[in-house]
């Protein structure tokens, strides 16, 4: 290597005589021992902290692809890192790392400020899904590169783009993510969670999380229609129309009383407490149901916000309460438990599986030992 053209009083100067002799001498791109290892990267942080002239940039630049072409890939994992936040690392040098595994190209994909925009094009273009969901994660994002990879129809790729909150999703973008979580349900409700979100959008997204769950109870449960589609569908008139946020959900002195009133005139029916709940009355529901069952209302406003559904399964056993109506209650609930989003999947399933495998007896005994505490 010719170091001539140097100027012999420049700081970069040894350190670049010290690199190429410790990569010549040494083979430390191969060596595994620590200290070898260990000058190599010394010598490497040293330089990345100097200010270059463009003839030293180029070198530093020359040594460094060498140095890659013979390095195992732990280093070039590490030499990648460390390299991945510079933004005066030559673009040849941060290339050369781009089109390495994955492994070593994915913290210059995700963090490097040396890439710019021709350069993201032409890497979506030639490189696959591994590559492509890595982009999706940086923190700065031209439009049109949120635009080429959404085209891509990666379900990962967009899944990782919708949820990197620190960009804003594109016109383009939210129109073709809209489309795919129409197609898979993966994408609809983190996409429903971003702010840059607009309403309308919101309204046709929780309608097909509507759908999607009214699918899934049916198929899995083999319950067709009546009072759980209709709960469905009022949870998602709420959620389009309703605020956003958990609410105060305990009940007035005032509600209290109405649904004693109720009791003693025998009309307080798992009919009229569902009928509350249907119109989005949750505070209302809690007083009623409280004085249904017996149980003090914060105790049954505890049980509503469990996400499980366990407490409240037991409480519907023990109580004379069905199946369908017990998950109407659990599904119109959904909104004090997670601020405006629709039920889990999984916290359905686990909630319907505890309402089957208790039975009324197990249920109040249950409810006898927790209202005799």
């Amino acid at each position: 290597m010719d170091l001539s053209f140097l100027d012999k009083t420049s700081n970069v100067t040894p350190l670049l005589v010290r690199l190429y002799d410790s990569q010549k001498l040494h083979g430390l791109a191969k060596d595994e021992k620590p200290m070898a290892r260990g000058e190599l990267v010394s010598a490497i942080s040293e330089l990345l902290d100097m200010e270059l002239s463009p003839r030293e940039s180029e070198l530093v630049a020359d040594v460094m692809i060498g140095l890659l072409s013979q390095a195992e890939m732990d280093l070039r994992q590490a030499l990648a890192a460390r390299l991945a936040s510079h933004d005066k690392v030559p673009l040849r040098l941060v290339l050369q790392l781009v089109h390495d595994d994955i492994e070593v190209a994915t913290p210059v994909l995700r963090h490097s400020p040396v890439l710019g925009d021709l350069d993201l094009v032409y890497i979506i273009k030639s490189k696959g899904p591994a590559f492509w969901q890595v982009i999706a994660t940086r923190e700065k994002m031209s439009q049109h590169i949120m635009n080429l990879l959404v085209d891509t129809g990666d379900i990962d790729t967009a899944l990782a783009l919708i949820e990197n909150q620190k960009v804003k999703l594109s016109e383009h973008a939210l129109a073709t993510l809209s489309d795919m979580s129409q197609k898979s349900d993966v994408l609809a409700l983190p996409l429903l969670r971003r702010e840059d979100i607009p309403p309308a959008l919101v309204r046709s997204l929780y309608r097909f999380v509507g759908e999607e769950v009214k699918a899934f109870i049916q198929e899995r449960y083999k319950i067709h229609g009546g009072s759980i589609a209709d709960a469905v569908d009022e949870v998602v008139l709420e959620l389009v129309d309703a605020a956003e946020g958990n609410g105060e959900f305990s009940p007035t002195q005032a509600m209290i009383k109405a649904a004693e009133r109720y009791k003693e005139k025998g009309l307080l029916s798992i009919k009229l407490i569902l009928g509350t709940l249907r119109r989005g009355q949750i505070q209302s529901f809690v007083a009623q149901f409280s004085r249904y069952s017996g149980l003090p209302d914060t105790t049954v406003l505890e049980i509503i916000m469990q996400p499980s559904g366990q407490g409240l399964a037991v409480a519907c056993r023990a109580f004379n309460v069905g199946r369908e109506d017990f998950i109407s209650i659990y599904l119109l609930t959904n909104r004090a438990r997670s601020r405006g989003g629709m039920a889990d999947m999984k916290d359905i399933t686990r909630a319907i599986n505890y309402y089957n495998r208790i039975t009324p007896e197990v249920a109040r005994d249950i409810m006898g030992n927790s209202l005799d505490g």
